[in-house]
């Protein structure tokens, strides 16, 4: 088997992995599990991580400090798509990768440093989520069984992207490489693939609390940036996992105590 081959299968097996857990939590244990399962790093580290494999620790350090911005189309892709959730899934679909293409163009053209992207991502998630808590909680208790004809499109839908970005990556230049690299692509999938077995009301449950979920790629990227330069890209990505996986339990844990008083 060739490099490319191999490398390709290896992309594909851990991002299927990624969108059957994220797919089991969803629908077995409860939508605000999902939405903050949603922001810890599966697609964004996969991506990055085959960027510096394929392309080198320079351009994914690039990639990465461009990725951070990034994030705030990507929290602006899942906002849009719960407002239009009451429309037709291909109608919400293309609504949300509209926006969230829209930000990056406009990102791009700013290319704002690691400083100012992550204050605008903060900005962007804060004033998202702040309209979300405003709107009406709806209750989704129902947890259907999953088909595995589902699970595996929904796995294969998430694995093309994967494949997609990481290989275009050369050709758009690590700029649009890193903004890229903030789409959802383990949450989009099942955004959209809930949206049409479900309807809207479980996806505007998820997309409530996925600013919150969001904040452990911000940490996340925040660190690859630095660390892919300093530690390369196997121990940097690592660094950032670990980083992005302390956070997001500290802040669970703060956030639950919060809500019990």
């Amino acid at each position: 088997m060739g490099f490319f081959s191999a490398i390709t299968l290896i992309k594909i097996s851990f991002t299927m992995a990624a969108v059957l857990g994220l797919s089991l939590v969803a629908e077995r244990i409860s939508a605000r599990a999902a939405g903050v399962l949603a922001g810890f790093p599966h697609g964004i580290a996969i991506v990055l991580y085959f960027i510096g494999i394929e392309q080198g620790v320079e351009f994914s350090a690039e990639a990465a400090r461009f990725a951070i911005a990034g994030l705030s189309a990507n929290v602006v892709l899942a906002y849009v798509y719960a407002r239009l959730a009451h429309w037709q899934v291909l109608s919400a679909s293309i609504g949300a990768l509209a926006a969230f293409l829209g930000v990056a163009f406009l990102l791009k053209l700013i290319a704002p440093g690691p400083g100012l992207a992550a204050l605008l991502t903060l900005l962007t998630a804060a004033s998202i989520w702040v309209i979300l808590q405003k709107t009406q909680a709806e209750d989704h208790s129902k947890k259907p069984k999953v088909k595995p004809s589902e699970m595996l499109l929904r796995a294969v839908f998430a694995a093309l992207i994967v494949v997609l970005i990481t290989g275009g990556a050369a050709l758009v230049g690590p700029g649009w490489a890193g903004l890229l690299a903030g789409f959802p692509v383990v949450t989009f999938p099942l955004l959209v693939i809930i949206h049409a077995r479900h309807g809207a009301v479980p996806i505007r449950a998820i997309v409530r609390h996925y600013p919150f979920g969001l904040l452990s790629l911000l940490v996340f990227t925040l660190t690859v940036s630095w660390g892919f330069s300093a530690l390369g890209v196997g121990l940097g990505t690592l660094l950032g996992l670990a980083a992005a996986l302390v956070f997001l339990i500290a802040a669970s844990f703060l956030k639950t105590r919060i809500e019990m008083k």
